[in-house]
């Protein structure tokens, strides 16, 4: 009898050890000790759960309702599977940073904030932006975190595997610091000169952003749309919005509502789509009826031989973008040396530098 119950006990425990085993390949936060304090070590073992994994959600990423067809775009898998929370080397550890230009530590009423992940170009693209914003002369505030996650005291580590869910949830751990006026920059983008009118029409309007140059049933998919209780019928006709650069008047309702239903798109699967973010905050302006988005053209260019003296930013989409291992070479914008602003030239302020990658090596 003491042995069958000894051999049962074995076995329970064997049970448990399984299916602890099986929780943790499917849910990697599960295993953290201190899910609002994670390691180095934890944030490697959700990258390995980002790479190894299958995760059914990312069928999603592929497909449209638009024709009933296929993206054949890969790099939206590629950048879901190769997120980096830390980097390769033990040292490049989560970066957390606030700086002050031409403005007080206590004053809080205008903010810029933006992340990036360990990969690619993006950490250097927020050392350009901050010596962009002091050749500009922003007065504000500037947070920006590399690698990490926002917003650990609220449990949103439970999220990193949701693609650009970051965004949302930097909004939200900025408003509880007390923030007001609040800009989302990519790292990819670069402002040209003062930003003082874009707050104010954040101010205004309770929002900024710009119209995207795509219909909304191109790149999403039913089960987003199911979210939003948007018929693919009604998808053929939404314009969409860019996330890249958002603004968000967090003391006003219109603002609020914007991040908090962003929020919970990130939280039930509304970033599950091609431009994840993207096509989220696009059925949210659908929603809330949201028409003072802008047109990007002038404002923000995408290449350098349009930009202008009307051009407020300038996103560098080598920054952005994720090469195939055939490509080996990349041209970087650097910003150089200080002008003066009102006579310096475009050709002043950038210049172009090759770099050199090396995919064999990982």
């Amino acid at each position: 009898m003491k042995k069958f119950k000894k051999t049962l006990v074995f076995i329970v425990i064997g049970l448990i050890v399984c299916t602890s085993c099986e929780n943790s390949k499917k849910d990697p936060y599960s295993s953290i000790k201190d899910i609002k304090n994670p390691t180095f070590r934890d944030y490697l073992k959700i990258q390995k759960h980002f790479k190894n994994n299958k995760r059914e959600e990312l069928k999603l990423f592929s497909q449209t309702i638009k024709n009933n067809e296929n993206l054949l775009d890969e790099n939206y898998i590629k950048k879901a599977k190769e997120f980096r929370l830390v980097g390769k080397k033990r040292q490049m550890k989560p970066i957390f940073e606030k700086l002050y230009f031409n403005t007080s530590k206590e004053d809080k009423k205008r903010c810029i904030i933006c992340y990036t992940s360990f990969n690619k170009n993006y950490p250097e693209g927020v050392k350009r932006m901050k010596k962009s914003l002091s050749l500009i002369g922003y007065k504000g505030h500037f947070i920006y975190r590399i690698g990490g996650w926002p917003n650990l005291e609220k449990n949103s580590l439970k999220y990193a595997h949701v693609l650009f869910a970051f965004k949302p949830f930097f909004f939200r751990e900025v408003k509880d610091m007390g923030y007001e006026t609040v800009l989302w920059l990519d790292s990819a983008v670069l402002p040209l000169q003062p930003i003082e009118s874009i707050f104010e029409k954040i101010e205004k309007n309770g929002y900024f952003g710009y119209r995207a140059d795509f219909i909304l049933s191109e790149y999403t998919n039913e089960f987003v749309l199911n979210l939003f209780d948007v018929t693919p019928q009604q998808a053929n006709f939404i314009e969409t919005t860019e996330a890249g650069i958002l603004g968000l008047n967090l003391n006003s309702f219109i603002g609020n509502a914007i991040l908090d239903k962003w929020l919970w798109a990130a939280e039930n699967g509304g970033f599950f789509s091609a431009r994840h973010d993207q096509n989220a905050l696009s059925l949210i302006a659908y929603k809330l009826d949201l028409t003072k988005f802008e047109d990007s053209a002038i404002s923000r260019p995408s290449g350098i031989e349009n930009i202008t003296e009307d051009s407020m930013f300038f996103l560098d989409r080598s920054i952005s973008y994720w090469p195939d291992e055939s490509q080996e070479k990349e041209k970087i914008l650097k910003v150089i040396k200080k002008q003066k602003i009102k006579k310096r030239t475009y050709k002043d302020f950038f210049k172009l530098k090759h770099i050199v990658r090396n995919f064999s090596k990982k």
